[in-house]
This record gives C-alpha cells, sequence and structure tokens, in this order.
C-alpha cells in the first residue's frame, strides 16, 4: 500500500498540483478569465433552468385548458402571460429574475425563433390541398372576404390609434398596414384542431371552413411579406426589388426545387439513398430557404412557410420527418416563444379607464368583423343554413398562435409599442378562446363521428399538439 501510494503521489498527484499552479498563474496574469468561465457556466445553467420552467408551465397550461374545452395553445399563452412581468414579476419579482432572468432571454428569443420557423414548415407541410381543392370557389370567396373586410376596418382603427399609439420606428404607412393585418389573421392549424374535436373536420360546413381559412391564411402571410418588405426597405424601390426576389425564389422552390425534392425522395423510399441523410438535407433545406427570405429582406419564416408548401404530401419519409420535428417544435421551441411573448407583454401597462376602453374597442372590433364577414360571404355562396353561415364566420375568427407570430414581428420591426402589443395579445387570447364554445353552442351535438381513416394527415399533428394555433 505504501508503494502504490508513494508512485500514485509522484505520477498523479504532484502532476496535477503543478497543473492546477500552472493554470492559476496564467489566469492571474491574463486576470478575469476564471470569472468568465463561472460567468458562462453560471449563464447556461440559469438557460437550463429557465427552459424547463417555461417547458412545464407551459404543459400545465395546456393540459388545463384542454380540461377545460379550450385548445392548448390558450393555456400556454396564459402561462406565459404569467411568468412574465404582468403577473409573476408584478407579484413576485425576485422569484421571477431568478427563474427568468434577464441574462437568459436573448437565448431564450433565439431559441424562440428557431421554434417560430420550424413552425411555419410544418404549416406549410401540413397545409392539406386536397381540402383546399374541394371547396376551392367558395373558401377563395369566404377566405378573402374575411381577410379583406377587417382589413379595412382595421386601416379605419390604426389611424385612430395612431394618436394614441404611435410607433416607435416606423412610418405611417406601415404602421396601419401592419394594424390591419393584425386584424385580418386567421389560425389555420388551431381551427383544424378545434373542427376535429368536434367532428367536423369532414362534413361540407368544415371542409368549407378549412378550406377559407386556408386561403386566407396563404393571403395574410403574402400582405404579411409585402408589409415586412416595405418596413425593412430603405424606399419603395428596395421594398419593390424584396418583393420580386421573394416572387422569383418562390417560382424557383416550386419549379425547380420541388420536383428535385420528390425526386429524391422516391429514391430514398426505394432503398437507393439514405434516409437519414435525405431528412438532414431536408432540415437543412428548411434553414437555407428561411436564411435567403431574411436575407432577401422579408423574414424568415417565409422561406421556412414554402419548404413546407413544396413538400409532396404522400410521401412516407416527409410524414417521419414532419413527426419528428413537430416533437420538438411543439414541446420545447414554442413553449419558448409564449414566454417570450408573455415576457413581452406587460398588462401593467394598461393603466387608465381610457386605455382598457380601448383594448375592449380592439377586441370587439376584430370579432364582429371576422364573424359579420365570414358569415356574409358564407350566406352570399349559399349551401348552409343561418347557423352554419354563422359557425363558419366564428371558424374565420380564431386567431391563435399566427396572431402571436405577426404580433411578435410587429414589436421586432418597431412598429407596436408594449401597451398596443398587450392590446393585441388579449385580443388573440380572446378570439381564440371562444371559437370552440360558440361552436358548440351552434352546430348540432348529434352530427354523426367521422371515421379517423378518412382524416386528412393533417390531423396527426394537430391530435399531437394543438398549439399550431396560429
Amino acid at each position: 500500500m505504501k508503494r502504490y501510494l508513494g508512485v500514485y503521489s509522484v505520477i498523479v498527484l504532484i502532476p496535477v498540483a503543478l497543473a492546477v499552479g500552472m493554470v492559476m498563474w496564467a489566469t492571474h496574469g491574463v486576470g478575469g478569465g476564471t470569472a468568465a468561465v463561472d460567468a458562462g457556466g453560471q449563464t447556461a445553467s440559469q438557460l437550463l433552468l429557465a427552459a424547463a420552467v417555461v417547458v412545464v408551465a407551459a404543459a400545465v397550461g395546456g393540459a388545463v385548458a384542454r380540461r377545460c374545452g379550450q385548445p392548448g395553445v390558450v393555456g400556454e399563452l396564459a402561462a406565459g402571460l404569467i411568468l412574465g412581468p404582468s403577473v409573476l414579476g408584478a407579484l413576485a419579482p425576485q422569484v421571477s429574475a431568478s427563474l427568468l432572468p434577464a441574462s437568459v432571454l436573448p437565448q431564450l428569443d433565439t431559441l424562440a425563433q428557431f421554434g417560430v420557423v420550424f413552425f411555419m414548415f410544418l404549416i406549410g407541410a401540413e397545409l392539406p390541398a386536397g381540402t383546399l381543392r374541394r371547396s376551392a370557389s367558395a373558401g377563395f370567396v369566404i377566405g378573402h372576404a374575411s381577410i379583406a373586410v377587417p382589413f379595412l376596418i382595421g386601416t379605419g382603427v390604426a389611424w385612430w390609434l395612431y394618436g394614441q399609439f404611435p410607433p416607435p420606428h416606423a412610418s405611417l404607412m406601415v404602421y396601419v398596414l401592419f394594424v390591419a393585418v393584425s386584424f385580418a389573421i386567421t389560425a389555420f392549424p388551431v381551427l383544424a384542431r378545434i373542427l376535429s374535436e368536434q367532428r367536423l373536420l369532414h362534413t361540407p360546413l368544415g371542409v368549407t371552413g378549412m378550406a377559407a381559412a386556408g386561403i386566407g391564411d396563404v393571403t395574410a402571410w403574402g400582405l404579411l411579406a409585402v408589409l415586412i418588405a416595405l418596413t425593412r426597405g430603405t424606399s419603395l424601390l428596395a421594398a419593390g426589388a424584396a418583393l420580386v426576389f421573394v416572387t422569383l425564389f418562390a417560382v424557383i422552390m416550386f419549379w425547380v426545387v420541388k420536383p428535385s425534392v420528390a425526386w429524391v425522395l422516391e429514391r430514398a423510399e426505394a432503398g437507393r439513398a439514405s434516409r437519414n441523410g435525405v431528412c438532414a438535407a431536408l432540415v437543412c433545406l428548411v434553414l437555407v430557404s428561411a436564411l435567403i427570405t431574411d436575407r432577401i429582406g422579408v423574414h424568415a419564416i417565409f422561406g421556412a412557410f414554402l419548404a413546407g408548401v413544396i413538400m409532396p404530401r404522400d410521401s412516407s419519409l416527409v410524414e417521419e420527418l414532419v413527426s419528428r420535428i413537430h416533437g420538438v417544435t411543439v414541446w420545447f421551441l414554442l413553449p419558448l416563444f409564449f414566454a417570450t411573448v408573455g415576457l413581452r407583454t406587460e398588462l401593467g401597462s394598461l393603466t387608465g379607464v381610457g386605455t382598457w376602453l380601448t383594448c375592449l374597442l380592439i377586441v370587439v372590433v376584430a370579432v364582429v368583423a371576422k364573424v359579420a364577414s365570414g358569415a356574409v360571404a358564407t350566406a352570399a355562396v349559399g349551401g348552409h343554413t343561418r347557423r352554419e353561415t354563422l359557425a363558419i364566420g366564428v371558424m374565420m375568427n380564431c386567431r391563435g398562435l399566427t396572431e402571436l407570430v405577426v404580433l411578435s414581428l410587429g414589436v421586432q420591426l418597431g412598429v407596436l409599442n408594449h401597451e398596443l402589443f398587450a392590446m393585441f395579445v388579449v385580443m388573440a387570447l380572446l378570439t381564440t378562446a371562444m371559437t370552440g364554445p360558440i361552436l358548440r353552442r351552434l352546430i348540432p351535438a348529434h352530427v354523426p363521428p367521422q371515421s379517423h381513416g378518412d382524416e386528412p394527415r393533417s390531423r396527426t399533428k394537430e391530435e399531437h399538439h394543438d398549439s399550431h394555433s396560429a
């Protein structure tokens, strides 16, 4: 034993002691090295803690919302608001600072942006082209009516809001257009979840509502692309150039990349190419597409959305990829997005009776504009009862996560200040929460259940999670 201890001391302990001494001497000479390492480790620990708290809070909030008959996105957004300055920051600021310190907010926001990018890819990949084709004519009229009328009304409201809540860094034209788009948004994914839960997804009413919401969603994203190009462009010429480039990029995606992807997927599914390699290439396609549209001057979400739209709908490999991306996006990245929205939302900034009356007015105008335009357009198209026409108007009023993505862009681009952002977050939460209960009251309970075999592949994603609310 003495021999072993002697050898161990000479060969192990002495070299270790010398190495530690040299490191301490070098660190002391440079100055601050140990502190920097400790700070980096502390930031990583804080980020892990913050992410764990956010994921748990979102899971609990979503579960409570579903027990109450609401889509999970309502509870997840509520959990984000509770973690933010509106609730936890006001009631227990020290606890809030320890769980979600300011030092980790940039990292959380970066992860949240990845969540939004992959969320938009999932929306594009799950957009049911068959449903849109089956009710294209009626969906085209209803979807565009439910965009145009709220957009017009939102333009008028924006002129009135401009004097009270001016934008931090945006022109009047951009401000008015952005508020109008915020009024016009419809959340296609969460609507699919609600209709699936109420066994309406494959009824004539549900098909019409899905087609209208899908067409309206695509149109709204196109309007938002124009708006972002105007916001980021230094002139109308620069904004026009950005739109030309993004249109050219879309043409290349549909006419060049789409058939190439289909060919590669066919080889992979036949065993002539590596499935893992192809999946990695598709993920790279999503990221590169997002990068290209961001560099063009619109936003990364549009490239990710296009990458999803061009995916073949009959590919088992695409189904596998969507399922894997869906899990990490919905269970981890999107809750971080809800947390960043909650941390940006300061309901305490809505002080005074006048401010809350303005918030109430925004909610009422948003609801009336969407429901009325959708219902009137449905009645004009014909083929539905009065209850069904009103039900489609209620479907168009569902905003969900899509509205939150738009509002977050508004804050990033300097279009919305904290007060107006909080008002529109309240509007998004309420319009999403009222959709399910009102539909249950309007549509007869004796609607027969549909067979699972008839449901489109998009239901797979929606059944996993209703955060695809948008």
